[in-house]
């Protein structure tokens, strides 16, 4: 068995005294595992940091075995990703989101390309209230692409538009006030931003406004991800909206 593809590499394992366990998300195959003979290498080593882009080639006797990668870098981003410490926590919760939720070998090109992306802002952009808008909004289409879309252009009790307060923690369907008023303590509020377009429109976000969302996004990916893997969210992200 054999394959080529680009890659983005979002974990690595010690394996051996000279090797590395390497886990991508790529454009055509999905996650994908492989080992690296060298990849603890001086020559290696340096290349196999996390968010760095590559022409990956993946072998196997079997198509159900690891298997092993080769690669030649696309992308190395170096100290651009790790020049604050607000980027390297928005990269560390992308790839840790990345490994825990996806299933591997399962195709999903506009993951990829929204993950591509969001490492590229990651890089580029200094402001962190954006940085963060951006990777919340990352973050909810990869609920999504798991397969729990939450449900916010309407309530799903009466069907109106306006008004729409909370969502639902059973569903994720949104719920207005006049329906989940009775019910707003077993609630989850509905956040600002993703109702008030104002919001982004005359620059009025907040750091604030952004939380609300990540923590609603975090009931989430718990909810779903890891309580179904009897897990717990890594620290770096529960941390990431406090």
């Amino acid at each position: 068995m054999k394959w080529e593809d680009k890659g983005i590499l979002i974990a690595t394992s010690k394996f051996g005294e000279t090797d590395q366990i390497a886990t991508f998300i790529t454009q055509f195959h999905g996650m994908a595992k492989g080992l690296i003979k060298g990849g603890l290498s001086k020559k290696q080593k340096p290349y196999l940091q996390i968010g760095n882009e590559f022409n990956i080639i993946w072998k196997s006797r079997l198509e159900e075995q690891l298997g092993f990668f080769t690669f030649d870098p696309i992308k190395v981003y170096g100290v651009n990703l790790f020049a604050t410490q607000k980027k390297l926590e928005l990269l560390s919760c992308c790839c840790n989101l990345l490994y825990d939720g996806m299933a591997e070998n399962h195709p999903n090109q506009k993951l990829y390309t929204d993950t591509q992306n969001l490492i590229h802002n990651i890089c580029d952009i200094d402001d962190e209230t954006i940085l963060l808008y951006n990777y919340m909004m990352w973050e909810r289409e990869l609920l999504s692409q798991l397969g729990f879309a939450l449900t916010l252009d309407k309530c799903n009790a009466t069907g109106t538009t306006t008004d729409l307060c909370y969502i639902s923690p059973k569903t994720g369907h949104a719920i207005c006030k006049t329906a989940g008023e009775p019910y707003k303590t077993k609630l989850l509020p509905f956040p600002k931003i993703w109702k008030d377009t104002n919001i982004i429109r005359f620059d009025n976000l907040t750091i604030e406004n952004i939380n609300e969302a990540l923590n609603v996004l975090e009931y989430f990916f718990d909810k779903h991800i890891y309580a179904e893997k009897n897990k717990t969210m890594p620290y770096i992200r529960r941390s990431l909206a406090k």
